[in-house]
């Protein structure tokens, strides 16, 4: 006789609920895709752009807010740095007083190494983006014409150079890197997103591009934040 645990049992519940919820967020997107396409005359390329502007657009305050505080944060870790290598060199053979000290001037001058609404946030963000983006992938698979595109379900190279430059710009405008490492960062990050959508369907470029655009008004916006508060 097979006995299964009740926690067996819950778990195998909760998997299955998980995966129905999942699926039908990505089916309701798919289908938001389909409506707007069947608006635009049938065209499938402008309900896709339509379907990643609505969602981007809905997540970009969040975005914002998360860039915003992540920026405040490498800025108050820059500004403590002459003070947290002056404890490096005072206490360098002394790991455990060094990590009491380090915490010490952290707190007192009301700073967390680590931004846990800004994880919480990012996280928060990675279901939908997977989801809006296998909801597209799904859409481009019928294919059509966009524009000069002839085939949505093909790649496009003008339009895989198109996204890859929009990508830089979202990467500049980001500055998440030192200004040393920046160039590096923009040339492995242009070599991926072209190598990647040169493979990938024309419609999924469409989804790259206008996400790539929404990460540079959201880069824009956290710079333009930062020169106010700097002033």
């Amino acid at each position: 006789m097979v006995t299964i645990s009740v926690p067996l049992i819950l778990d195998m519940i909760a998997q299955e609920i998980t995966m129905l919820f999942w699926n039908q967020a990505i089916e309701i997107l798919r289908e938001s895709i389909f409506a707007y396409a069947q608006a635009c005359n049938g065209n499938l390329g402008a309900g896709i752009l339509a379907v990643t502007f609505l969602a981007r657009l809905a997540l970009l305050p969040l975005g914002i807010r998360i860039a915003r505080a992540a920026a405040n944060q490498q800025r108050a870790m820059a500004r403590l740095q002459p003070a947290l290598d002056a404890l490096r060199k005072t206490h360098n053979n002394d790991s455990k007083r060094l990590a009491e000290e380090t915490s010490r001037l952290l707190a007192r001058e009301g700073v967390s190494p680590f931004s846990f609404g800004g994880c919480v946030g990012s996280l928060a963000q990675i279901p939908v983006f997977v989801a809006l983006y296998s909801s597209v992938r799904q859409a481009a698979a019928l294919g059509g014409r966009f524009l000069w595109i002839r085939d949505l379900a093909k790649p496009d190279w003008p339009l895989a150079i198109a996204a890859t430059i929009f990508t830089l710009f979202a990467t500049a405008t980001g500055g998440a890197a030192p200004s040393q490492n920046r160039a590096l960062m923009l040339s492995i990050s242009a070599a991926v997103t072209l190598a990647v959508l040169s493979k990938m369907a024309a419609g999924v470029g469409l989804y790259w591009a206008l996400s790539s655009l929404f990460g540079t008004v959201q880069g824009w916006a956290v710079q333009r934040g930062s020169r106010s508060v700097a002033a």
